[in-house]
């Protein structure tokens, strides 16, 4: 009923919902879409989505990741029309003098609106609209870890992404995570600056293992962590019996 009542701005069927033509920029269409989802969220209408409302827009590429920018939208209301999104999630490990390996989980903050006081990966974040991959790693590293790019450049390695998509109660939402991985020196400590995070702890490989299969992980988080313990072997086909079923779940491909 919210799109169908906007004539002025959306064509609907039976089977989709379409931005009328004659918004025939990026600009125009970046307006109407806002303004209707932000009249909606003055209104109370999908208020469990749009009560989280960021004054942070995604873009909505045309044929993916850096192609044409269709439009940018507010963050909170991509579940409502599935756009696409992006981030980047940075995986931060230690060597240890015995050879063995330690992974950097952060823990959110109580107050996050999404998945309070859950683990989370030493450093994550969605790509905003204006932002490439590496500026949203190094902006996020920075506010999330205060890691500097002493600690990044010609270091921190691309590791390829995972994609899925989530179905809950605020819509559905198709991602994409490009992930890094990095080595990190045995002093090093992360520290938060923005609030966002209540703490770093240095699990072992096997603690990771157990955290990823509880429920107080951040979902997408858990897969980034997952995918790390495979792509440096510490999974393996023998030990995993949905070692192929979890590998391709990882990299799921989108329909549209």
């Amino acid at each position: 009923p919210s799109f169908s009542s906007s004539p002025d701005i959306f064509q609907c069927t039976s089977t989709a919902v379409n931005l009328l033509e004659k918004f025939q920029n990026r600009e125009d269409r970046t307006r109407v879409v806002n303004e209707f989802f932000a009249r909606l969220r003055d209104e109370g209408v999908f208020n469990h989505t749009l009560g989280g409302w960021r004054d942070e827009t995604y873009s909505v590429f045309r044929d993916g990741f850096k192609s044409d920018v269709l439009f940018d939208i507010e963050r909170a209301a991509v579940p409502i029309l599935g756009c696409k999104s992006y981030g980047v999630h940075l995986n931060g490990y230690v060597r240890m003098s015995d050879g063995s390996m330690k992974m950097w989980l952060g823990k959110r903050s109580p107050t996050k609106a999404k998945y309070p006081g859950c683990h989370d990966n030493v450093v994550a974040g969605g790509i905003s609209s204006g932002y490439g991959v590496w500026d949203t790693l190094v902006k996020e590293a920075d506010e999330e870890a205060g890691m500097g790019l002493e600690y990044l450049s010609g270091i921190a390695v691309p590791a390829g992404c995972i994609s899925y998509t989530v179905v809950n109660q605020y819509g559905t939402s198709p991602e994409v995570e490009f992930v890094y991985d990095v080595e990190l020196p045995q002093e090093f400590v992360p520290c938060n600056k923005d609030g966002e995070v209540a703490g770093f702890e240095l699990y072992t490989i096997e603690e990771v293992k157990e955290l990823v299969t509880r429920d107080n992980f951040k979902t997408n988080c858990a897969a980034i962590a997952i995918d790390f313990l495979i792509r440096h072997g510490q999974i393996t086909p023998d030990e995993l019996p949905s070692y192929v079923e979890v590998s391709q779940i990882l990299h799921s491909r989108f329909h549209y």
